[in-house]
């Protein structure tokens, strides 16, 4: 019999001092622990390093610590929505730290009698903290990658190498309105990124993306955590290194964050009209009117002429720069407009036009008049200026690109489990100061994050407990749990997506496993039990390599469209893709990206991030290529349209796992053991266990700290 000491902080969490109290416990309770790091009956469950729930008497001690929870009268009384530090003690030595959560109080005669409580494992802190923030809490952490959104920024993040170090932000060629294309032949259809007169892609087709470190980093920093290096900032994990995260906060344009009403842009590029050579008044630098040094009745004409018919809202102002008064306002447009019989006594002074609205606007044409009102006979002097049709003017949205609110909205707890879904990862909160051999654990204290298989593969003990085990009764069921595993995202909504299911009948990137050599064919057995559905939350896009339609020659290019099967934007999941850099010494085909609709400003690449389900676009390793991907199923890669890309999630992260389970030897055994006290202080989840020369691997535990009996559910290693 051990004896067991129960501790629990008696202050909240939340405060940066812990004291612990020793709680009072039933003489004849029994205290046991449930241990599992990942059942195979629930593959896709984490964050469930061990549980036990047990009741605690309602003694002095005891009432006082949870400050007598049953009267509901007291004020700022014991709060069980927030989980208190606690810390179990065997005979006087250190064995598991975690939290308790109150459950509620046993009345008995009107009367306190019981405290119902439940010990869970350091890693359901991460469940806590997580339980209602999403990734947008992170925008105080990451607020130094802010920056301006606007052409030269967008296409210098295209340029940048997305495989450097410390390179956050990118720009891939993803659209989410318009879908790219390429044609060397003249169109009108916008969209076309070939360089040629009056084409390419305007700049606000294209969102920024984070790398996802960056963000693992930021939810580390942000929640004070640590996480070991094991699998998340690992030097050769390009698998998940190279990944980044499309910032698609909104569907369409980028809009500026909710904290920001508006934004403001000023006309610029204005031109004499042809015929008004006067001199009382001038244009500086394109932009301000300059009236002459004298006052005069005069009359102010704006003409605005936009692209289409129906446009998002928009005010035009007119601000006096010499004073800062804003000497007009319009009234909310939305469409062309002309002010004809506006009137002022303008003095001498510069004045601008800005344009303030909540999304891109593009115009075609721009004008200001102004005109001497007394000039009734032709004496008088008349100017007008214009950003002419041949130029045009589109209204960019310039504003700061706040990182943390542009941000896919998505739970981070739910962003973990899409990430530990994908990797087959695993988590736990590492107390072992030494390792197997006796060296010191650097891992001490953080929370290990690995891939099951490298768990189970390293620094584990196995323990012979053939002569503690309780021979009379023993079973034996089928190992089997599910007659078929489905892996897939829940994001499949997209044009491309949409297309290759009505063509296959697949989702694209998904995987049915049934047994060795089923894949993706009718099941070989239905028994035992129903299937098993693995869903990742993110969205998963078919990228599209594009070919010359003017000719059809294939080029060294490829793009993302993220709209729906109607072409029209969409929100959808966070999407997670490989940035892939072409420069001119890959054989990148040229692009143009332009700064206003007509073309009128615009820049040639040749340099730029294409995006991708693989890590590289070459699948020979003997010349630096790579095969991995963040496909679940061997699907062909869309620009080789070859399946050479094998390292799929399912082939690198799962394959082992579940063949193991769809093994016809394998066999769930449940045992009963009374383990020595030695092994219940040092026995892990990924330890091997033998009985009667034969090896097991444990699939979850159940132990009495009081007694030793231990009821184990091993797997046989097959």
């Amino acid at each position: 019999m051990q004896k067991l000491q129960l501790y629990i902080s008696n202050v909240s969490q939340n405060t940066a001092l812990v004291n612990y109290q020793r709680v009072d416990l039933f003489k004849d309770e029994t205290v046991s622990i449930s241990l599992s790091i990942q059942n195979i009956k629930e593959p896709d469950k984490i964050f469930t390093e061990f549980t036990k729930t047990f009741t605690i008497p309602a003694s002095k001690t005891n009432n006082l610590l949870f400050e007598h929870y049953y009267n509901f009268d007291i004020v700022d009384g014991f709060d069980a929505r927030d989980k208190r530090e606690a810390k179990i003690e065997l005979n006087d030595i250190p064995y598991k730290d975690g939290f308790i959560a109150l459950n509620g109080v046993e009345m008995l005669n009107n009367k306190p009698y019981a405290y119902k409580i439940t010990f869970y494992g350091k890693t359901i802190n991460l469940n806590k903290q997580f339980r209602s923030a999403s990734l947008n809490s992170l925008q105080g952490t990451l607020s130094s990658l802010n920056l301006t959104y606007n052409n030269a920024n967008i296409i210098s993040k295209m340029q940048v190498n997305p495989t450097a170090s410390n390179v956050d932000i990118i720009t891939p060629l993803i659209t989410h309105t318009t879908e790219a294309f390429y044609t060397s032949a003249s169109t009108t259809i916008d969209g076309n990124l070939s360089p040629q007169t009056g084409q390419g892609l305007l700049f606000s087709q294209l969102k920024y993306a984070i790398k996802l470190e960056t963000v693992i980093t930021a939810i580390q920093s942000t929640y004070g955590l640590t996480f070991s290096n094991d699998f998340f900032g690992a030097s050769n994990n390009t698998q998940f290194s190279n990944l980044y995260m499309w910032l698609n906060a909104k569907k369409g344009n980028v809009q500026p964050s909710t904290q920001v009403n508006s934004f403001t842009n000023q006309v610029i590029g204005f031109v004499a009209a042809a015929g008004y050579t006067n001199v009382e008044t001038n244009m500086d630098g394109n932009s301000a009117l300059i009236i002459s040094p004298f006052n005069i009745p005069n009359r102010l004409t704006l003409t605005i002429i936009t692209a289409t018919a129906t446009v998002a809202e928009y005010t035009i102002r007119i601000i006096d720069t010499s004073t800062s008064n804003i000497i007009f306002t319009s009234q909310t447009l939305t469409a062309s407009a002309t002010f004809t019989q506006v009137d002022f006594q303008l003095s001498s002074g510069n004045f601008v036009i800005e344009i303030i609205g909540n999304s891109p606007i593009s115009f075609t044409s721009f004008n200001w008049n102004i005109k001497d009102l007394q000039n009734t006979v032709g004496s008088g002097w008349e100017n007008e200026w214009e950003v002419p049709a041949s130029d045009g003017f589109n209204f960019a949205t310039e504003f700061e690109f706040i990182i943390g609110q542009q941000m896919p909205e998505i739970k981070i707890i739910d962003f973990m489990n899409g990430l530990f879904k994908m990797f087959n990862l695993t988590a736990y909160f590492d107390n072992q100061p030494l390792l197997v051999n006796g060296n010191t654990n650097t891992n001490f204290g953080k929370i290990r994050i690995q891939t099951l298989d490298s768990y189970y593969a390293t620094n584990f003990n196995t323990w012979d407990i053939s002569e503690y085990v309780d021979k009379s009764k023993t079973t034996v069921n089928v190992g089997l749990p599910y007659n078929s595993i489905t892996f897939s995202y829940e994001g499949l909504e997209t044009f491309y997506a949409q297309q290759f299911l009505q063509t296959t009948g697949g989702n694209w990137g998904g995987i049915r496993y049934e047994g060795i050599g089923t894949t993706e064919q009718s099941s070989s057995f239905t028994a035992p039990n129903l299937p098993y559905n693995v869903k990742t939350p993110f969205e998963h896009l078919q990228f599209v390599r594009l070919f010359n339609q003017n000719g059809g020659t294939a080029l060294n290019l490829m793009t993302g469209f993220f709209a729906n099967d109607n072409k029209e934007s969409m929100v959808g999941k966070p999407l997670l893709f490989y940035p892939i850099q072409l420069n001119s010494a890959s054989g990148s085909t040229q692009i143009r990206i332009k700064a206003v609709e007509n073309a009128s400003s615009f820049t040639d690449l040749t340099t730029y991030i294409i995006p991708s389900n693989s890590v590289s676009l070459n699948p020979d390793v003997t010349s630096g290529g790579d095969v991995n991907n963040i496909n679940f199923n061997n699907e062909n890669n869309e620009f080789t349209d070859t399946s050479q890309f094998t390292g799929t999630l399912f082939q690198n992260f799962y394959n082992t796992y579940i063949s193991q389970a769809f093994n016809s030897k394998r066999r769930i055994i449940k045992i009963k053991a009374f383990l020595p006290l030695n092994m219940i202080y040092k026995i892990q989840m990924n330890d091997k266990i033998t009985i009667n020369n034969v090896l097991y691997q444990i699939n979850n535990a159940n132990i009495n700290l009081i007694t030793g009996e231990t009821k184990f559910e091993l797997l046989n290693i097959v």
